[in-house]
């Protein structure tokens, strides 16, 4: 069980967060990124696709406390993060009913629910985050042909992931350990709208 850290007894901010998890984000996903470029220059990209992947019917995307507050962070320094994208979250919530458990015997889950993320634009836009604080998931899911236009061949990287964990692991666990003790999470990972509802609301930062 994670204690709670005595040496930081101030209140939550974000700012007292982030400064303690500092500017690392686009170095632990740099991995990822220089993969992902280079499958796009080889003609493997997800231009022509309608967005499958982050749609309710192949995304099930969780992230862990310190993925959650990147994104924070990246949404209110973009002033993305005002009453609108917080509705939109909770309407996420909502008609995929992420807050429920998923399916499961009591001992185990046996699916996760699946949801359109709330930063999906459709196919001509995509994505609306930065791939410096996407989740790893994302950055890690690409296809394996070219001119995919509704997903299928397509399949997370395990090498790439793995290597990526390997080099951030030890950084990664001391700084989500750290987030759940301060926020009082007895979570690891959410889906990543109910990650970002809760955390948000947390730190008081959600408009009512």
């Amino acid at each position: 069980m994670i204690q709670k850290c005595p040496a930081h007894p101030e209140p939550r901010s974000l700012d007292a967060l982030t400064d303690h998890i500092g500017e690392t984000g686009r170095r632990r996903r740099q991995v990822l990124i220089d993969r992902m470029a280079h499958l796009e220059h080889e003609g493997l990209h997800c231009f022509s696709c309608s967005g499958v992947c982050c749609t309710f019917v192949a995304n099930s995307m969780q992230t862990t406390p310190l993925e959650t507050v990147e994104i924070i962070r990246y949404l209110k320094r973009a002033g993305r993060l005002d009453a609108e994208l917080i509705e939109r979250l909770r309407e996420t919530v909502r008609r995929y009913r992420l807050d429920a458990p998923s399916p499961g015997d009591g001992r185990r889950h046996f699916v996760r629910r699946t949801y359109t993320c709330p930063f999906f634009m459709g196919q001509a836009r995509g994505c609306s985050l930065s791939r410096t604080i996407k989740p790893y998931g994302c950055l890690g899911f690409n296809p394996h042909r070219p001119d995919q236009t509704e997903g299928g061949d397509c399949a997370s990287d395990t090498t790439a992931l793995t290597l990526r964990e390997a080099r951030s692991a030890e950084l990664e666990t001391a700084h989500n350990q750290w987030l759940r003790a301060r926020l009082e999470l007895d979570w690891e990972k959410k889906p990543m709208p109910v990650a970002l509802l809760d955390i948000l609301e947390r730190l008081a930062g959600v408009p009512q």
